[in-house]
Formats: C-alpha cells, structure tokens, sequence
C-alpha cells in the first residue's frame, strides 16, 4: 500500500505527489515548471495571444533548463 502524502489539494498517495526536486537531480523541478507554466500562461491569456497549455509547459521547462 502506498504511503499517503498531505498536500494543497488534500491528501495523495505518494506515488501521486508532486515530484520535487533532490540533490542528485538536475534541472528544475516539477513544481518550478508548473509555477512558470502557469505564469506564461496568465501572460498570454492577458495579451490575447495564440497558445496552450502544452506550449506553456514546454517553454517554462526551456527556459528554467538554460
């Protein structure tokens, strides 16, 4: 049985949990490209630019990887 794992949006299993960030990793983690995502997003939507929420997610991981 998975272990259970409190959160903003109530309590997951861990195998659901936001994937965080650990010192063997690289790169950024996964909350970090959802934070930017989410940021692009509100951007695009305030310009009334053409897009996605894919396209969003790409970019935010292309940018926090440089």
């Amino acid at each position: 049985m998975a272990a259970r794992v409190s959160s903003r949006r109530g309590t997951e299993t861990a195998a659901k949990a936001p994937k965080r960030r650990t010192a063997k990793q690289s790169g950024p983690s996964e909350d970090e490209i959802r934070i930017l995502a989410y940021q692009l997003y509100e951007r695009r939507r305030e310009e009334g630019a053409a897009g996605d929420e894919a396209a969003d997610w790409i970019e935010a991981e292309r940018r926090l990887s440089s």
